[in-house]
């Protein structure tokens, strides 16, 4: 579905208040055909804000050739795999016995815990044409189906390219969260291929799958993620995304404006959500512990990602 001025208040709405709705988990890929623009810290850190703020969730580690999630909250995997249950058609491995538990326990006593698949080797090590024949591009949603009740959210965290994992990600997907970097031009534009081609096809998908009844996954506004922008980066920032979107808009006659200005039907208004990485929140993967878990600055950051995108409190 293509966001436009007119129904872009009401898909906010909607999608903010889906959980009050439904006792059924939103699913969110965390996804740009781009590296290096922080998806996986956005993941972590994500998963404990929104843990903090008494929310359950499941995070995925769906990138089994980086696995940095899986490392960086130090999980280690037992007998069972990823692999082998998105493989069983026959339902024989719950999904629930590849979950497993991150907990953080405090000084005081307190502790916070959120779930985690962890990706596997054998799915790294498994060819492209081998995974598209023994596996489809919804085993992912299917199996999570089965815990979509357990959860308020579920987490993917997708690799950087347009293959079998990004792909299935994107798919199990009701939202899709997109990092960008203001000084990073690819970012911006692979975002806009992402909205404007990618996740076109996998609503296409979906709806031929469900005979109707699922529109598909939805993409979020894009968000800035890195190092504090000064204002003068800000303007250039803004300066590419408007020949961005005129390109886009003259060559598929796509309007990307509520997807990169998500205010912008309010007086025209250019905001753009901005969550500076500063080096704690980078270096926080090597201690093995969410940055916002040490820091009430990142704590804050996190929380403010959250409130923009998923709920209001």
């Amino acid at each position: 579905m293509e966001i436009t001025l007119i129904n872009i208040a009401e898909l906010t709405f909607k999608i903010k208040n889906k959980i009050a709705e439904t006792s059924r988990a939103l699913t969110v890929a965390i996804y740009n055909n781009k590296g290096g623009v922080g998806k996986t810290t956005t993941v972590i850190n994500l998963a404990a804000t929104l843990t903090a703020h008494k929310k359950k969730v499941l995070v995925v580690d769906f990138d089994p050739n980086q696995k940095d999630l899986t490392d960086s909250l130090n999980i280690k995997i037992g007998d069972y795999q990823l692999y082998h249950c998105l493989k069983d058609k026959q339902n024989l491995i719950d999904l629930k016995q590849v979950v497993y538990s991150y907990t953080k326990v405090f000084k005081t006593g307190k502790s916070l815990s959120f779930d985690v698949i962890p990706v596997d080797d054998q799915l790294a090590q498994t060819d492209e044409d081998k995974l598209r024949n023994e596996l489809s591009f919804y085993s992912l949603r299917k199996k999570l189906e089965a815990v979509k009740s357990d959860y308020d959210y579920i987490l993917i965290d997708a690799p950087p390219n347009w293959r079998y994992f990004s792909i299935s990600a994107v798919y199990a997907a009701d939202v899709v969260l997109i990092p960008t970097q203001h000084n990073n031009i690819a970012s911006l534009k692979n975002a806009a291929t992402v909205i404007q081609q990618y996740i076109p096809e996998i609503q296409q998908a979906r709806q031929e799958k469900t005979q109707g009844l699922e529109l598909g996954a939805i993409a979020l506004p894009i968000f800035f993620n890195g190092e504090k922008i000064t204002d003068p980066a800000r303007i250039n920032a803004k300066k590419t995304i408007h020949e961005i979107i005129k390109k886009v808009k003259l060559e598929h006659n796509f309007d990307l404006i509520t997807y990169f200005f998500p205010y912008f039907h309010n007086a025209q208004n250019t905001k753009i959500f901005e969550l500076p990485n500063y080096a704690f929140i980078a270096s926080s993967g090597f201690e093995k512990i969410p940055a916002v878990y040490k820091t009430k600055v990142a704590y804050d950051y996190y929380s403010q990602l959250a409130k923009e995108y998923f709920y209001n409190e």
